[in-house]
């Protein structure tokens, strides 16, 4: 006999835990299937992986009672400029009346008060849990584990991340993949001066640097994440230097802003690659976040992405709830593809566009871009316009 819910979510990162409590808010019975073992989702990671959840993401979460303030760095200011050329830009909160654009946060951080949060609200996680298909009728969907127990719901929400095991089983859809030949070498790194809340990105001729505020560290010394995004070769050179000569590399590259970089934490390298599933729904089937689709984090939009497809999918499925409707039957689910799809294909192109218009030494491309940052800084209503796409709002 299939342990039964009403929606089952494969995956409990961010994006699966926020989906798994704003429902479990709503009153369904939901279950999180985590591949990991308790003790490996709580090990603390020691690249201190982070994200930049921004402030349309801070205001949902904050309807699920997860204060982002608390566990975050604010970001109150973003500076952006061209390596090679002359073009920048200031972005700060205060240009539209706000505090902040959004926080920096790490990704274990926030996906540990979800799942505590979740399971607070009686949802049930389970760890050491792989799902695969079983079968699917007009009513619902049945799942079973590795050790062969069922689980049985009204519809399946895969949010596992890009390369999903789930989405390649039962998922039927064409998908579109990028590669940049880039890699991005992450790390936090301890900073002479405060940073202030600013974030700094730097577009170099092989890819962006970014030093994002962070909180200081035991000691009390100052720091900042650092995400630099380098041609394949180049990223690979990077990172096989030892931590001395990387921060001499570093410094070079990013220039006085923060005073002297002081040391560094671990480093973690992963490629860099675009993806979009053309279907985000089939009969008793959704995906969302990075099962969906996946951007460069140039912006750092990826996982903000994720938030607003949590928010639009818990929304249709407590419509469809209201109306007394089958939540799980694909044309219940279209509104919310129509919903995220639009928001999500023009932004895998736009940073892929973005990332490509930078990343380069081309002439033409480098009057153009500083055309463009030039412009965007001394246009008042067009610099809003983009705080506020930044910020999510």
């Amino acid at each position: 006999m299939a342990d039964d819910f009403d929606v089952l979510i494969s995956g409990a990162g961010m994006v699966g835990g926020a989906l798994g409590l704003a429902l479990q808010r709503q009153g369904l019975r939901t279950a999180i299937a985590e591949r990991r073992t308790a003790p490996q989702a709580e090990t603390t990671d020691p690249l201190q992986r982070c994200s930049l959840i921004n402030a349309g993401a801070t205001a949902f979460l904050a309807q699920q009672e997860i204060d982002i303030a608390a566990l975050g760095t604010a970001v109150r200011g973003m500076r952006v400029w061209d390596g090679e050329h002359a073009g920048s830009i200031q972005l700060d909160a205060t240009d539209v009346g706000a505090t902040v654009l959004g926080y920096i946060c790490e990704n274990q951080t926030l996906e540990h008060a979800l799942r505590t949060a979740f399971c607070r609200a009686g949802g049930s996680l389970l760890y050491d849990c792989q799902w695969q298909m079983a079968y699917s009728d007009a009513e619902g969907i049945e799942l079973e584990d590795q050790e062969g127990t069922g689980y049985r719901g009204r519809l399946l929400a895969i949010a596992e991340g890009r390369q999903s095991r789930l989405r390649q089983q039962i998922f039927q859809s064409s998908i579109y993949r990028a590669d940049y030949q880039q890699e991005a070498i992450v790390a936090t790194v301890q900073i002479e001066r405060p940073h202030g809340g600013i974030a700094y990105q730097r577009f170099l001729p092989s890819g962006p640097l970014a030093l994002l505020p962070f909180a200081d560290n035991a000691q009390g010394q100052a720091q900042a994440s650092l995400v630099w995004s380098a041609r394949n070769l180049s990223a690979r050179q990077l990172f096989a230097m030892d931590d001395a000569e990387f921060l001499r590399r570093l410094q070079d590259a990013f220039g006085p802003q923060l005073g002297r970089l002081l040391g560094i934490g671990k480093r973690g390298k992963f490629p860099l690659s675009a993806l979009h599933v053309n279907r985000y729904v089939q009969d008793r089937v959704v995906l969302l976040g990075d099962s969906a689709h996946g951007v460069h984090p140039l912006a750092g939009l990826g996982v903000n992405l994720g938030f607003r497809d949590v928010a639009a999918l818990a929304q249709v499925i407590g419509d469809k709830i209201e109306k007394r409707e089958d939540f799980g039957r694909r044309e219940a689910l279209a509104l919310y593809q129509r919903q995220r799809r639009p928001d999500n294909l023009l932004t895998v192109f736009a940073c892929g566009g973005l990332n490509h218009l930078f990343s380069n030494r081309s002439g033409a491309l480098a009057r153009l871009r500083d055309l463009g940052l030039w412009g965007t800084s001394m246009t008042p209503p067009l610099k809003r316009f983009f705080i506020r796409q930044a910020m999510g709002l």
